[in-house]
Protein backbone atom coordinates (compact mmCIF):
# COMPACT_ATOMS: atom_id res chain seq x y z
CA UNK A 1 0.00 0.00 0.00
CA UNK A 2 2.68 2.47 1.02
CA UNK A 3 4.89 1.34 -1.85
CA UNK A 4 2.44 2.79 -4.36
CA UNK A 5 2.24 6.02 -2.41
CA UNK A 6 6.02 6.28 -2.25
CA UNK A 7 6.30 5.60 -5.99
CA UNK A 8 3.70 8.28 -6.72
CA UNK A 9 5.50 10.80 -4.52
CA UNK A 10 8.80 10.09 -6.27
CA UNK A 11 7.13 10.64 -9.66
CA UNK A 12 5.62 13.91 -8.46
CA UNK A 13 9.01 15.01 -7.12
CA UNK A 14 10.69 14.25 -10.46
CA UNK A 15 8.01 16.19 -12.31
CA UNK A 16 8.38 19.16 -9.96
CA UNK A 17 12.12 19.22 -10.65
CA UNK A 18 11.37 19.38 -14.37
CA UNK A 19 8.90 22.23 -13.87
CA UNK A 20 11.44 24.08 -11.73
CA UNK A 21 14.03 23.84 -14.52
CA UNK A 22 11.51 25.05 -17.09
CA UNK A 23 10.54 27.93 -14.83
CA UNK A 24 14.19 28.94 -14.47
CA UNK A 25 14.52 28.96 -18.26
CA UNK A 26 11.54 31.28 -18.57
CA UNK A 27 12.96 33.57 -15.91
CA UNK A 28 16.27 33.85 -17.72
CA UNK A 29 14.45 34.74 -20.94
CA UNK A 30 12.55 37.76 -19.65
CA UNK A 31 15.32 40.30 -19.49
CA UNK A 32 15.14 42.14 -22.84
CA UNK A 33 12.35 44.07 -24.53
CA UNK A 34 12.02 41.47 -27.28
CA UNK A 35 11.82 38.61 -24.78
CA UNK A 36 9.19 40.43 -22.71
CA UNK A 37 7.19 41.26 -25.85
CA UNK A 38 7.27 37.63 -26.95
CA UNK A 39 6.24 36.42 -23.49
CA UNK A 40 3.34 38.89 -23.23
CA UNK A 41 2.39 38.35 -26.90
CA UNK A 42 2.61 42.03 -27.77
CA UNK A 43 4.75 44.09 -30.11
CA UNK A 44 8.14 45.37 -28.94
CA UNK A 45 6.84 48.91 -29.49
CA UNK A 46 4.10 48.20 -26.94
CA UNK A 47 6.69 47.19 -24.34
CA UNK A 48 8.67 50.33 -25.21
CA UNK A 49 5.55 52.49 -24.77
CA UNK A 50 4.61 50.82 -21.48
CA UNK A 51 8.13 51.50 -20.21
CA UNK A 52 8.03 55.11 -21.41
CA UNK A 53 4.52 55.98 -20.15
CA UNK A 54 4.99 54.47 -16.70
CA UNK A 55 2.88 51.34 -17.11
CA UNK A 56 6.10 49.45 -16.40
CA UNK A 57 7.61 50.99 -13.29
CA UNK A 58 11.31 51.32 -12.60
CA UNK A 59 12.34 48.99 -9.80
CA UNK A 60 9.25 46.81 -10.22
CA UNK A 61 9.21 45.90 -13.91
CA UNK A 62 12.66 47.02 -15.02
CA UNK A 63 15.97 48.41 -13.85
CA UNK A 64 18.61 50.47 -15.60
CA UNK A 65 22.01 48.80 -15.46
CA UNK A 66 25.38 50.52 -15.13
CA UNK A 67 25.58 50.92 -18.92
CA UNK A 68 22.24 52.74 -19.05
CA UNK A 69 20.40 49.78 -20.60
CA UNK A 70 16.98 48.72 -19.40
CA UNK A 71 16.82 45.20 -18.03
CA UNK A 72 13.40 43.79 -17.25
CA UNK A 73 12.66 42.04 -13.96
CA UNK A 74 11.06 38.63 -14.58
CA UNK A 75 8.99 38.66 -11.35
CA UNK A 76 7.52 42.04 -12.23
CA UNK A 77 6.70 40.97 -15.78
CA UNK A 78 4.95 37.81 -14.59
CA UNK A 79 2.94 39.81 -12.03
CA UNK A 80 2.04 42.31 -14.76
CA UNK A 81 0.74 39.47 -16.93
CA UNK A 82 -1.48 38.24 -14.06
CA UNK A 83 -2.79 41.77 -13.49
CA UNK A 84 -3.62 42.09 -17.19
CA UNK A 85 -5.62 38.83 -17.05
CA UNK A 86 -7.57 40.12 -14.04
CA UNK A 87 -8.26 43.47 -15.76
CA UNK A 88 -9.66 41.68 -18.80
CA UNK A 89 -12.02 39.68 -16.57
CA UNK A 90 -13.18 42.86 -14.80
CA UNK A 91 -13.78 44.64 -18.11
CA UNK A 92 -15.93 41.77 -19.34
CA UNK A 93 -17.99 41.92 -16.12
CA UNK A 94 -18.49 45.67 -16.50
CA UNK A 95 -19.44 45.28 -20.18
CA UNK A 96 -22.12 42.75 -19.23
CA UNK A 97 -23.53 45.13 -16.60
CA UNK A 98 -23.48 48.13 -18.93
CA UNK A 99 -25.09 46.17 -21.74
CA UNK A 100 -27.94 44.94 -19.51
CA UNK A 101 -28.57 48.45 -18.15
CA UNK A 102 -28.34 49.96 -21.62
CA UNK A 103 -30.75 47.39 -23.02
CA UNK A 104 -33.27 48.10 -20.23
CA UNK A 105 -33.01 51.82 -20.89
CA UNK A 106 -33.34 51.37 -24.64
CA UNK A 107 -36.34 49.10 -24.21
CA UNK A 108 -38.13 51.78 -22.16
CA UNK A 109 -37.35 54.46 -24.76
CA UNK A 110 -38.50 52.39 -27.72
Amino acid sequence: MFENLEKTLLEINAELKLYRKLFELIFDNLRTRSQVAKYLRVDQKTVYNWTKDGTFQKGIHFIIDENGKKEYIPNGIIQFEEEMKNRKKEIKKVEKQVNSIASKFLNKVA
